[in-house]
Formats: C-alpha cells, sequence, structure tokens
C-alpha cells in the first residue's frame, strides 16, 4: 500500500499563507487604531491642561489676547479630538472587517485540516486492513501447504 498523501495539501498551504498576510494586515490595522488612541489621549491631556492653564490665568488677571490664544488652543484641541474620534470609528470597522475576513480563512484552513486528519484515520484504519489481509494470506497458505513447519512463509 502506498504512503498517505493529502490531495489537497497545496491548498491548503495557500490558505495558509493567505491567512498569514492577512493576520498581518490586522496587525498593522490594530497598530493603527492603538496610535490613534494614544492621540486622542495626549490630545485630551493637552486640552485639559490648558483648561486648567486658563482658569489660573483668569483668577491672576489675564489680558484678553492672552485669554483668547488660550481658548483658540483649546478649540483646536476640540476640533482635532473630534476628527481623531471619527477616524477611529473608521479604523474600528476595518478592523472588524478584518477579522471576520481573518476569521473565515482560519476556518477553512481549519476545515481542511479536520479533513486532511480524518483521510489519515481511513488510510490507516484500510492500512490495518490490508495488514490484517496478508496475515491471513499467509496463515491460509501455510494451513493449505499441509503443515510445512518451515517458517519461510510467514515475514
Amino acid at each position: 500500500m502506498e504512503a498517505f498523501k493529502f490531495s489537497l495539501n497545496r491548498v491548503r498551504n495557500y490558505k495558509s499563507q493567505v491567512l498569514d498576510k492577512e493576520k498581518k494586515v490586522l496587525g498593522a490595522l490594530q497598530r493603527q487604531r492603538n496610535d490613534m488612541l494614544e492621540r486622542i489621549d495626549a490630545l485630551e491631556h493637552f486640552r485639559a491642561q490648558k483648561a486648567a492653564e486658563i482658569a489660573e490665568k483668569q483668577k491672576k488677571g489675564a489680558t484678553m489676547n492672552e485669554l483668547m490664544q488660550y481658548d483658540f488652543l483649546i478649540e483646536n484641541a476640540r476640533g482635532q479630538i473630534l476628527a481623531a474620534r471619527e477616524e477611529l470609528k473608521k479604523l474600528e470597522a476595518a478592523v472588524e472587517a478584518q477579522r471576520q475576513i481573518v476569521l473565515s480563512i482560519y476556518q477553512e484552513k481549519t476545515g481542511m485540516d479536520k479533513l486532511e486528519e480524518k483521510q489519515a484515520e481511513e488510510y490507516r484504519v484500510l492500512e490495518a486492513k490490508a495488514t490484517e489481509n496478508e496475515i491471513m494470506q499467509v496463515i491460509s497458505n501455510k494451513l493449505a501447504g499441509g503443515g510445512d513447519d518451515s517458517e519461510a512463509g510467514i515475514a
């Protein structure tokens, strides 16, 4: 009996390569999302810091020009935060879409792995039956030979 060979091995290897590529894309998207989260945190911290500074300046008596400069910085940061949150929503949608792609390819590859396991098990069963048939053939030949005591026929 010839050795077991999985007929869909090339397809499974291709799926593995595609899966690896898609995982890298997912990783890049997740890094972009994390970078955007850090940017939002930094902008919010900057905005809070400037708000605290303007409150302190108001207590001490600041000029209208200074207050307007702080107000401009705070509003600018607020606008950047809103834009960054919109970008974050887009990135999160892209991450989720990519996650679904990775999951789909993973499931296809896993299905092929299970198919290979099933075919390998069927092969082992057939191989065991073939071996059993060979042994029975040798025993039948031995008995039909009339009780020859040589062990040359049994391998």
